[in-house]
């Protein structure tokens, strides 16, 4: 079990939904730069190179914003669903749909209980950067219903915050015991050592086919996984 789980922590996940209301109001692409969208665009790219993902069929995002991942899915041939607490990310997406005239399914809930989807449901998983917002047992709720969902031999692909804090002003905020970012009593980001994500993976059913830290010498590092619900060969 994660070092993460040792303590009790306050959360307020629908503050997004005030970080997405000014962002919007500001005029900024979404919750990301435009920069840091299409970098993060450019990995789901690569990950779709991976033999074992597949290359059609329901995707679901967990975390989706304002949407722009599910739809550069949708504009390769996916149909996709989108999930966020926020009703501003998701009234934004249903916007760049429209403008976009692109068809994506995008639904106000929680990653923790995706009770509007039966089992078995969805061919490719993406965590939208959401992973790291789920903190403590939460994040047990979220991988497990992300199992639920996917089909046997389905893909779960993530890219989350991980590894040692370099940053000063991450420092701050840092808690050490419970490897999270806390602002005002409330934890905000959980970033956990790669070997303990990968074993909370584990511990939820997924069999891991690959997974890598990506160094930000600038900011915090990432952990890529790709995951799946069968026994799959590893492929690092």
């Amino acid at each position: 079990m994660s070092r993460m789980m040792t303590k009790e922590l306050k959360t307020h996940y629908i503050g997004h939904d005030g970080a997405y209301r000014y962002r919007k109001a500001k005029g900024e692409p979404g919750w990301a730069s435009e920069e840091d969208n299409l970098k993060f665009e450019k990995v789901i790219e690569d990950s779709l190179k991976t033999a074992c993902v597949p290359k059609g069929g329901k995707v679901l995002e967990l975390g989706c914003g304002a949407g722009d991942m599910s739809l550069v899915l949708v504009a390769k041939g996916y149909e996709a669903y989108g999930i966020d607490i926020s009703p501003t990310a998701i009234e934004w997406a249903k916007e760049k749909a429209s403008e976009r005239n692109l068809k994506a399914d995008f639904r106000v809930g929680s990653v923790l209980d995706l009770c509007d989807f039966p089992d078995n449901h969805f061919d490719y998983i993406l965590d939208g950067h959401c992973l790291h917002c789920i903190i403590g047992k939460d994040r047990e709720k979220f991988l497990s219903e992300a199992f639920r969902v996917l089909k046997p031999g389905g893909i779960f692909f993530s890219e989350t915050m991980c590894g040692e804090i370099r940053d000063p002003e991450v420092l701050k905020l840092f808690d050490p015991e419970s490897r999270c970012m806390i602002r005002d009593g409330v934890a905000g980001r959980y970033i956990g050592l790669p070997e303990d994500i990968v074993e909370e993976l584990k511990s939820a059913g997924f069999n891991l086919i690959s997974y890598e830290v990506s160094p930000d010498p600038d900011a915090q590092d990432d952990l890529r996984i790709i995951a799946t619900k069968n026994n799959l060969r590893r492929l690092t």
